[in-house]
């Protein structure tokens, strides 16, 4: 009921607003540093903000200015770094309970990267199962199985009457599951990302960043932390259960994502790799 009182009660939620506070001076700093660089540079999210906040400067209703700025800084690494790496664990997760997919998907990069010394976004073309596999992962575990709340501004959706200022809640993992849309919804089948060619083919049936005009605006970057952690992970190491580990454990911890359980994973460098330095 008093939100604004959890600031002056001692407790350990005080660390989240310190942290709030470094994570501010953080992206103060990173502002000064966009205002002094050559404007001839490639430009970012902080510069095109910024320019924005000098266009608009003298409209009364602009909502552009420097604190806002520094809080939608905030909500994008908030809101990507959980998400991102909860994918990541389930992924890894999955690749060590199917031993057979972790081994063609580094066969691939192993055959299409060679002797290259990284990996860059450009090369997901290039490495349509790999690619594949990471995409099946975001479908099968369905790391926010329900969307942010939406209001509805119409009445109708669809041809379904709906009460304009309905508050509404997008069930994604409805559609991520759904049997009229994957071939094999309740198992991890990469083949859902595979013409019959073996060349990717995306599905629009995955909604891993919402739907409708308002998707996650992390989107794009997600895409490319995803692919490139994941790729670089399965270059570089073997990852299996540690000796004497009683198994995986599938079931996931409900909290703002869907979280795996906690257990230990193997990550051992590979001796065909052509990548010493991401080993190390």
């Amino acid at each position: 009921l008093f939100p604004w009182a959890l600031r002056h009660l001692s407790g350990p939620h005080q660390k989240i607003f310190q942290d709030h506070k470094t994570m501010q001076s953080l992206i103060r700093r990173e502002i000064v540093r966009h205002r002094l660089r050559d404007h001839r540079v490639p430009k970012g999210f902080i510069h095109c903000y910024l320019s924005q906040i000098t266009e608009t400067r003298d409209s009364p209703i602009s909502t552009f200015n420097e604190e806002n700025l520094i809080q939608v800084v905030i909500d994008l690494f908030l809101g990507g770094t959980d998400t991102t790496a909860t994918t990541l664990h389930w992924a890894l997760i999955y690749l060590v309970h199917h031993k057979s997919i972790q081994e063609r998907v580094q066969q691939e990069l192993d055959e299409v990267l060679g002797t290259a010394q990284a990996i860059c976004y450009q090369d997901r073309e290039r490495l349509p199962y790999t690619r594949a596999v990471l995409h099946e992962a975001q479908r099968l575990s369905s790391v926010v199985a329900v969307g942010a709340v939406r209001q509805c501004v119409t009445a109708t959706m669809q041809g379904h009457y709906v009460p304009k200022g309905i508050i509404l809640l997008p069930n994604l993992a409805s559609v991520l599951y759904d049997p009229e849309c994957w071939d094999t919804p309740q198992q991890f089948n990469p083949g859902h990302f595979l013409d019959k060619d073996g060349n990717f083919a995306a599905n629009e049936a995955l909604l891993p960043f919402s739907a409708g005009h308002r998707v996650c605006p992390g989107d794009q970057l997600a895409r490319m932390e995803l692919f490139l952690m994941f790729a670089t992970l399965l270059w570089a190491f073997q990852f299996q259960l540690p000796e004497g580990s009683p198994g995986l454990r599938l079931e996931y911890v409900f909290g703002g994502t869907l979280q795996p359980q906690p257990q230990e994973i193997c990550a051992l460098p590979r001796l065909s790799s052509h990548s010493p330095d991401l080993r190390q």
